[in-house]
């Protein structure tokens, strides 16, 4: 039995261990594109409701999870279409407070606070905010959001 058990301890010790870091960490240029590619898509996109520049934000299998919905390029280019249809519609201005970014691979996981306010002429109208996560990916086009998740906060 003590003869087993010193065996069974030397194979063990013969293992790779397993490593649970990421990557290269994660550059200055990249943190800056990352945030870019958030504030970005929200000031395009969401506020500026511009369905032409979806594909220089996002990835062509793009989802977003959003308060229990998935929402793809498609749901939202037709959410765009509701918006853009309001003659009221109010301009959306987003800040981002991050909390963490991540390298991993060809890959950035990034995880931050949005902070919405909606104005109609100078009169801030309404306030949301969310807590969101966001992947980004590297792609021949430069860094893209293939996946996001976003839960609305109570205010």
């Amino acid at each position: 039995m003590k003869h087993l058990l010193i065996i069974l301890l030397a194979l063990s010790s013969c293992q790779s261990p397993v490593s649970t870091e990421s990557s290269a960490p994660l550059t200055e240029a990249e943190e800056a594109a990352a945030k870019g590619l958030i504030q970005g898509a929200f000031d395009d996109l969401w506020g500026g409701v511009d369905s032409t520049k979806i594909s220089q934000y996002h990835t062509a299998d793009f989802v977003i999870l959003e308060q229990g919905e998935v929402w793809d390029n498609d749901r939202i280019k037709q959410y765009m279409r509701g918006q853009l249809a309001r003659p009221d519609r109010p301009k959306r201005i987003n800040r981002m407070d991050y909390i963490s970014l991540d390298k991993y691979g060809n890959s950035i996981q990034i995880a931050y606070y949005n902070y919405a306010e909606f104005l109609q002429a100078d009169t801030i109208v309404g306030k949301a905010s969310w807590l969101e996560s966001a992947l980004a990916v590297s792609t021949p086009d430069g860094w893209r959001l293939k996946s996001m998740h976003s839960t609305r906060m109570k205010n």
